[in-house]
């Protein structure tokens, strides 16, 4: 069980009927679901196509369906009801169309392709066609160079004006570019560059749920590992600001990042490993959700659908292009909604930011420690210091001490000799006796406070 890589074509019309558009066998069939009655009808529509085709509905109901038969013949076919209507816009074309997509727009039917240059395999040329009533206007949008890989081209809408976005490479690097093309004057813009970072890309898909703004995401090689990229573009006449720009994946095998607008909240889904993984902002990009890895993408085959409805109830809530559904009789579209249906999934970023911060503070405790060892250790250093001071001046007061009663000594014995000596000499000597016990008390009193 896993992704079917396949291209099929989901369509809703305005009584929630769905028309299910396939590839089998070089042959293009349809299997229709009647909303009312519960009926499933398949039919062919096309025999011998080519693997490009695209299908989309106007509001009046009429589906579109445009491709290339394996004889180059390039066909657009109308199918409304019970009929079904085939007009040849090109015979025998020289080249294989390639991102071959189709719109309608106020009842304009829009054709853009590529088409591989003769003299280059990894140039190609972008065209553009509409009907303007029964003639068609033919443009070429731009030139293009490619790696190995051509990526898909995107088309959104903004009011008066159809978008597309596409790569092409400068300096080594795949950049984002579009051109703007003016549904009242019919024209087209120079082409703009988005992105400038050097890295490479794949996969790409647009959405816009305001006029004035653009959202992107693709997949953005970083370490040998792709990341789902989503970024912001701000529309001010013909010039665009980036002013959101957010890595939303882990760094692995990200592949077909998948908008979704869901009311407010809007969605990206991609494949990771096989399973479908999907994140939210619910403030228009300026903050995103935890990763979500849906169950059952793992237990069931799913795919990657093409969406088109003009069911205005529908087109109110959901916005998308793209969208993943489970694959088989019964498809229900998968990777977004109720969370419970998924089990969260941490973004390695995060969680090493939280490491490095627990690692941090784990650092600082020590630090801390240290720092408090430290000062304990200056400060006994410093009473030491003070004790061994105050040891030093005592031993001086003791040798001067000695010194003292010695010359006391000297003049007692001088005096006991001198029997002529006055009485009051006597008393002077007692007076000095009694001084230098006074002295000897003091100096014993200073020892016992120090040994203490």
């Amino acid at each position: 069980m896993g992704f079917m890589n396949i291209h099929d074509v989901l369509i809703m019309d305005n009584e929630e009927n769905v028309y299910s558009l396939y590839m089998y066998e070089k042959k293009i069939k349809m299997i229709f679901y009647d909303k009312k009655n519960g009926k499933v009808d398949k039919k062919l529509i096309l025999n011998n196509c080519l693997d490009e085709y695209d299908a989309t509905i106007s509001k009046a109901g009429i589906v579109y369906l445009v491709s290339q038969k394996i004889d180059g013949s390039i066909v657009l076919t109308s199918i409304e009801g019970e009929r079904q209507e085939e007009n040849i816009l090109a015979e025998e074309f020289e080249g294989k169309l390639r991102n071959l997509n189709i719109r309608v727009i106020n009842d304009t039917i829009h054709i853009i392709y590529c088409l591989e240059s003769q003299e280059s395999n990894n140039r190609f040329r972008i065209f553009h066609h509409s009907l303007l009533g029964d003639k068609w206007d033919t443009n070429i949008i731009t030139d293009i160079t490619i790696r190995d890989i051509l990526n898909p081209i995107n088309l959104i809408q903004l009011e008066d004006k159809l978008i597309i976005g596409y790569y092409d490479i400068v300096n080594d690097y795949e950049q984002v570019f579009i051109n703007v093309y003016d549904l009242a004057n019919s024209n087209w813009s120079n082409k703009i560059q988005l992105t400038t970072d050097n890295f490479m890309k794949l996969y790409l898909d647009m959405i816009s749920n305001n006029k004035n703004e653009i959202d992107l995401c693709y997949s953005k090689l970083v370490e040998n590992n792709f990341v789902i990229t989503y970024e912001k573009y701000y529309l001010s006449d013909v010039n665009f600001t980036k002013t959101i720009e957010h890595a939303l994946s882990n760094p692995a095998n990200c592949m077909y990042p998948t908008f979704i607008y869901a009311g407010e909240i809007l969605w990206v889904i991609w494949i990771e490993f096989n399973r479908l993984l999907s994140c939210y902002s619910d403030d228009g990009g300026i903050s995103w959700s935890s990763l979500y890895s849906w169950e059952s993408s793992k237990k069931d085959n799913f795919a990657r659908y093409k969406f088109s409805t003009n069911n205005n109830s529908i087109a109110n809530i959901y916005n998308f292009n793209y969208g993943f559904g489970t694959y088989g009789e019964v498809i229900s579209f998968i990777g977004f909604g109720d969370i419970e249906n998924a089990i969260e999934v941490p973004l390695k970023s995060k969680v090493k930011k939280k490491e490095d911060d627990e690692d941090l503070e784990d650092i600082n405790e020590v630090e801390d420690t240290s720092e408090k060892e430290v000062i304990s250790i200056e400060e006994g250093s410093q009473v030491k210091k003070e004790i061994q001071e105050l040891k030093e001046k005592v031993e001086v007061m003791e040798k001067a001490l000695k010194t003292i009663a010695e010359l006391i000594e000297n003049k007692i014995s001088e005096s006991i000799i001198q029997e002529e000596e006055s009485s009051k000499d006597i008393e002077k000597i007692e007076d000095i006796e009694k001084r230098l016990l006074d002295i000897e008390n003091y100096l014993n009193r200073r020892r016992r406070g120090f040994i203490r």
